[in-house]
């Protein structure tokens, strides 16, 4: 049988064709981990082995990785990837694997070579945010038209959407599609003109946390308001460049051309990589971002160090603080979303993360912060499940296996309150505005005789009201009442959000 991880992951390309709804995927807490290369780079000497602070010799980690990479790239068919993993404040291991470009035979530079990130470009939008609100130029907290210029929130409620709920995927907005996507690059839209017709308040903001590219899209056009640049010129100037992010950008510079890595896709049926389309969104802010392994390692450091990296100080310690605290959560146990980061949980373990496709590639960054660590991974094929295997195998290796929580026998009036979670869920994160359009992940939740409920296969169990916990004590879920006791919503934790829906 599929865990959920499985069946949320192999399943999200599908929700909606927006690649940055692959980093859900990624902060689901459903699994149970277990589950010719270039040159190496070592920055670090230690003794073999490892610990639960981690990797503790770069080789026997190259060790590791040449290993679980061939037989995933031969099990995938996977043409390329770059690896790089942090750790106290420097660069522990880098490594590029086969191809960036086939026809060429170019190999993959972890240094060099440039690929498509998706929608860990909302993150960085999220640190351009942080960064005017640490500079005093807006206030996360107040009404975000008292700033937006050139398009506005329409006043479908009372309650005003601030900057704090676009880049906590909380202000509400409706998830739109198809449309995000121009033809060609000439055909993108300022995001003003993009956003004006398009913004639709569903919620209350706050009320519900749900992975959002409109919020994160107008979250870029506040930076370009109070700015006065575009948001490429804007994290050039206020990012990339004080890092030495040399080689990440949204426009490729023509001397940087013949470095970009080539989508590929695998044909099955042809037993060929097919070369992908360049994709352009309208949605810039939360889509666009190239970049390489060394300067996304450069930029982990950054947050891992409040801000700091080298003589470079892109936040104050205190905004370095609140942009990686806990912002939004379907339960006060569960976790939820920090600014532009999603939470997941390995055992006690807090991790800090974000996932990107586009077409042909697949990315995902994972920041460790109780250990001072992290990584990224980046591989061509948009639906590829390597990052999310290599995630787990890394975690249990170097982390030692996760605490499971204890698990109660049910409480013996459960029975009593099973109809109320009974019932068909479906992802909050689709257009409820189109016609036509429904969930495009639902699950079936049921009540058992024993005063448990069953998903997927398996048994919860509640543990508090409202706050339950898998049979093998692996992982929680939630749920959400209104103000007569109804069930509304189940959340997985990270953006992950199901709307109970109607009969």
């Amino acid at each position: 049988m599929q865990t959920l991880w499985q069946i949320l992951r192999n399943r999200a390309r599908t929700l909606l064709k927006n690649p940055g709804l692959m980093l859900i995927v990624m902060i689901t807490i459903m699994l149970t981990p277990g589950v010719g290369a270039n040159t190496a780079v070592f920055s670090v000497a230690g003794a073999t082995g490892q610990s639960s602070g981690g990797p503790l010799d770069p080789k026997e980690l190259e060790q590791f990785l040449d290993g679980f990479l061939a037989e995933h790239f031969e099990k995938e068919r996977i043409p390329g990837a770059a690896f790089i993993m942090v750790k106290d404040g420097k660069i522990f291991f880098k490594k590029g694997y086969g191809f960036a470009n086939l026809a060429r035979q170019q190999r993959v530079s972890p240094d060099s070579t440039i690929f498509r990130i998706g929608s860990i470009s909302k993150v960085f939008t999220a640190d351009a945010v942080m960064q005017l609100a640490d500079r005093g130029a807006i206030d996360l907290n107040v009404d975000v038209n008292q700033y937006l210029k050139r398009v506005k929130v329409p006043a479908t409620f009372t309650e005003h959407v601030t900057a704090a709920h676009l880049i906590s995927h909380t202000a509400g907005f409706d998830e739109i599609r198809p449309g995000t996507q121009a033809p060609e690059r000439e055909d993108v839209l300022p995001l003003a003109d993009f956003l004006r017709p398009r913004l639709v308040r569903l919620w209350r903001p706050g009320q519900i946390h749900m992975y959002s590219t409109y919020g994160m899209t107008l979250a870029g056009a506040l930076v370009e308001d109070v700015s006065g640049a575009s948001i490429e010129d804007y994290m050039a100037k206020n990012i990339w460049r004080p890092l030495g992010m040399e080689r990440t950008n949204i426009t490729v510079p023509p001397k940087l051309a013949d470095d970009v890595a080539i989508g590929y896709e695998y044909v099955e049926s042809a037993k060929t990589q097919r070369p992908q389309k360049w994709e352009w969104y309208h949605t810039t802010p939360a889509s666009s971002i190239n970049s390489t392994a060394a300067d996304m390692a450069v930029w982990m450091i950054a947050h891992l160090q409040n801000g700091q990296y080298g003589d470079a100080q892109i936040f104050s310690e205190r905004a370095a603080r609140e942009m990686l605290r806990t912002h939004a959560t379907g339960h006060p146990k569960l976790h939820g979303l920090a600014y532009g980061f999603a939470e997941e949980m390995y055992g006690e373990l807090r991790l800090l993360e974000h996932g990107g496709n586009m077409a042909g590639f697949s990315s995902q960054v994972v920041l460790i912060p109780e250990r001072n660590a992290g990584f990224f991974l980046v591989n061509q094929h948009e639906d590829s499940q390597l990052r999310d295997h290599l995630k787990w195998a890394i975690l249990e290796r170097y982390y030692g296996p996760p605490r499971k929580a204890s698990v109660p026998s049910p409480a013996p009036d459960f029975n009593t309150r099973a109809h109320l979670f009974a019932g068909k869920y479906g992802s909050a994160t689709y257009c409820h505005t189109c016609q036509g359009r429904q969930p495009g992940l639902t699950f079936q939740v049921t009540s058992n005789a024993d005063g448990s409920i069953s998903l997927n296969g398996k048994r919860w169990i509640e543990v508090e009201p409202l706050l339950f916990v898998r049979e093998d004590g692996s992982s929680k879920i939630a749920f959400r009442a209104d103000a007569l006791g109804r069930i509304t919503h189940m959340f997985f934790g990270g953006g992950w959000t199901f709307e109970k829906l109607m009969p």
